[in-house]
């Protein structure tokens, strides 16, 4: 303790460690609260680095930062560490080490240091043909944005969110899109099914962009990159503008949990970091993990345990650790297990896309309204499990059948409390 007062560290700088800092300092904990980040950047809106285009400008980085503020991020009740990275942590003894050489005793600790893209090719590496990007934080998005407003051609290997809010912006500069989808046959599929996902690659196609899945993705993979690249730290990396064809490269095939700097502790780091239904870190007292890197029991799915990496989850689970962390203080907390309730929204080439509930769970779909042939047009679908609606999906350019889709959220908030308590 410094001064009789607790500290506490918060080893993530996104939207979770700062929600789970403001939820202490609402619960007026007289304590010291210290955030740490890789970036040198506060807080900021992470999901909106693909939203929008920008001006060509020799600032790029900080422009976009300005434009992704987060309320709150500027409190400077918290001290920020930023541009310091958490090298290990020995949490029997309550100890960081960081990566400027010194070390932090905490007497709670919040882990919320999120995710990773998962690349293909080990390091930051080039092949003979493509510059190999990541987009995950602003320096990303400072090289993209730049890039795609000179560049002719895009490589994108994925067909998630972030490839497909990529592909949009992509063209939105005006660029040649191409999409490579090796493992499945279309957008969103493993979350909405077949079905849906086809009639999302068939207006991703619509607007311009080259889809390829299957076979015909997998033959254009940079397999040989490993073999063929080079260090782009080394004397010999290769200058990405070198060639007249190199194309820019973008991989977005999903993410690994921040989870290395934790090994040696005795944690269940199998997926992200295993909490229980508080955002307690049960194999260690005083420790919670929130955000994209807490798995914890799954509301919808008894027994299940689940690890989302929605906005929304980074802001639910960040409200309940930092609620946690002070009622484990002593404080009037008014704490609750988690009840989320999933809820994600895009936009692609001007199509709003809304998922709610858990769809994964279906196994049978149902069309309320409208046609997956024309989807600007507005459609509403529900999915259901033996008979009981436990999704939906509501993709339109307008707001055509909101109401329809207000209904049925209501009727999935239901259909969860009610399996909660049958529990």
């Amino acid at each position: 303790m410094a001064n009789g007062e607790p500290l506490i560290g918060i080893v993530g700088s996104g939207v979770a460690g700062l929600r789970a800092a403001n939820a202490i300092l609402k619960c007026e904990v007289d304590a010291r609260i210290v955030i740490f980040g890789d970036e040198t950047h506060r807080t900021y809106n992470r999901p909106g680095l693909t939203k929008k285009r920008y001006p060509p400008s020799d600032a790029l980085e900080t422009t976009i930062a300005e434009d992704l503020k987060v309320n709150g991020a500027e409190n400077n009740a918290l001290t920020w560490q930023l541009g310091t990275r958490v090298e290990t942590a020995d949490l029997r003894n309550k100890v960081l080490h960081l990566s400027t050489g010194e070390t932090f005793g905490y007497d709670r600790l919040v882990i919320a240091a999120g995710v990773r893209p998962r690349t293909s090719v080990p390091g930051n590496r080039e092949c003979e043909f493509h510059a190999h990007r990541t987009l995950r934080d602003l320096n990303d998005a400072r090289y993209i944005h730049d890039q795609l407003q000179t560049s002719k051609k895009v490589t994108i290997v994925g067909a998630g969110f972030v490839a497909c809010e990529l592909a949009s912006l992509a063209k939105g500069y005006g660029c040649e899109v191409l999409m490579l989808e090796a493992l499945r046959r279309g957008p969103f599929e493993s979350i909405l099914g077949e079905h849906v996902s086809s009639a999302l690659g068939r207006w991703i196609v619509q607007n311009g962009v080259t889809l390829l899945t299957g076979d015909s993705a997998r033959a254009l993979l940079c397999d040989r990159a490993v073999g063929s690249s080079r260090d782009v730290s080394g004397a010999k990396a290769l200058n990405p503008r070198s060639s007249s064809d190199r194309s820019l490269f973008i991989e977005a095939i999903g993410s690994v949990p921040n989870v290395e700097w934790l090994h040696g502790n005795a944690l269940d780091l199998s997926d992200g970091v295993r909490v229980d239904e508080y955002m307690r870190v049960s194999e260690c007292e005083d420790v919670f993990a929130a955000g994209d890197i807490a798995c914890y029991p799954d509301p919808w799915m008894a027994g299940n345990l689940t690890r989302m990496e929605f906005w929304k989850n980074a802001i639910d689970t960040g409200d309940l650790a930092g609620r946690s962390l002070a009622s484990s203080l002593g404080y009037d907390a008014r704490i609750s297990q988690i009840g989320y309730f999933p809820s994600i929204a895009t936009e692609i080439f001007g199509l709003r896309i809304q998922i709610a509930g858990n769809p994964k769970m279906a196994d049978s779909m149902e069309i309320v309204c409208g046609d997956l042939d024309q989807l600007d047009q507005g459609v509403l679908v529900a999915f259901l499990r033996e008979g009981v609606t436990v999704g939906a999906a509501y993709m339109d350019k307008g707001a055509r059948f909101n109401s329809l889709y207000i209904n049925l959220l209501k009727s999935l908030k239901v259909t969860r409390v009610d399996s909660a308590n049958a529990v």
